[in-house]
């Protein structure tokens, strides 16, 4: 984990929609600057809701929720955010579809250009730069939408569930890819999963998410491998299946828990 201080906090939270009981409940959450913090549980627990919360799109009925020392009180615009879902515009190059967020913010043409081919190298898209999206391989399109989160470098890039439609192989691939991309960029990601595999193989740190209703984080785990990790050796390891175990177990207590209240 690079970098120093805190990016996102959130205390004593209770968030919950309309005149339903709370999702969460007394949840406490930090992410440090360069951080890779992934949220880990089953289906409806309140991953997603953690992360539209650091987007500014939900607003919590009690509890901080702090960005960078402040409080969000409304959209959040230094986040990225990337979801399981397509997004890129079909009649746009792959190229365009990268440099739109610049162009939103009215970034000149000459800094665009620098910007996009930095993205474009790092992310292996170099040859498909003038191609349309429907010309493009699942995985070819993953690297676009990331590299379109990433092009005005915000403080923090949030992550749904973003490989969830690619097969085992494709996914691994893009585990590599956004390992590498996140740490040359010096990225801080909150990333949400409910795969065990793939929150161990990417992590920095481990939160899981569950019990109630309401939940809240139930475990915490800093996984061993560093920086440097290399993901085609380390799923092979003794270490790495024990981390699994260890996920495992927190997640099938996190699911115990859901419905008694704990």
């Amino acid at each position: 984990m690079t970098g120093q201080g805190t990016i996102f906090e959130v205390r004593d939270l209770a968030i919950g929609f309309g005149e339903r009981d709370d999702i969460l409940r007394g949840v406490d959450l930090t992410i440090a600057r360069g951080e890779f913090l992934t949220l880990l549980g089953p289906s409806g627990c309140g991953k997603t809701t953690i992360l539209n919360l650091a987007a500014g799109l939900l607003r919590p009925r009690a509890g901080h929720v702090r960005f960078a020392g402040e409080p969000i009180n409304g959209v959040n615009r230094n986040v990225g955010y990337m979801t399981q879902d397509d997004t890129l515009l079909p009649w746009q190059t792959v190229q365009a579809n990268i440099g739109l967020p610049l162009r939103m913010r009215k970034v000149g043409k000459a800094e665009v250009a620098s910007r996009v081919g930095r993205y474009l190298e790092m992310l292996d898209l170099g040859h498909a730069a003038n191609l349309l999206p429907g010309q493009l391989s699942g995985g070819m399109r993953r690297r676009a939408l990331l590299a379109r989160s990433m092009i005005y470098e915000p403080k923090l890039l949030l992550m749904d569930e973003p490989f969830a439609a690619l097969d085992a192989q494709m996914r691994h691939q893009m585990h590599i890819e956004l390992r590498d991309t996140v740490k040359r960029a010096g990225q801080t990601v909150m990333f949400v999963t409910h795969d065990i595999t793939e929150a161990a193989k990417i992590s920095d740190r481990v939160l899981i998410v569950g019990g109630g209703p309401p939940g809240g984080i139930v475990a915490e785990y800093r996984l061993p491998f560093g920086e440097e990790r290399d993901l085609d050796t380390l799923r092979f390891t003794d270490e790495f299946a024990r981390v699994e175990q260890q996920l495992n177990r927190g997640l099938l207590d996190a699911r115990s828990r859901k419905g008694n209240g704990s």
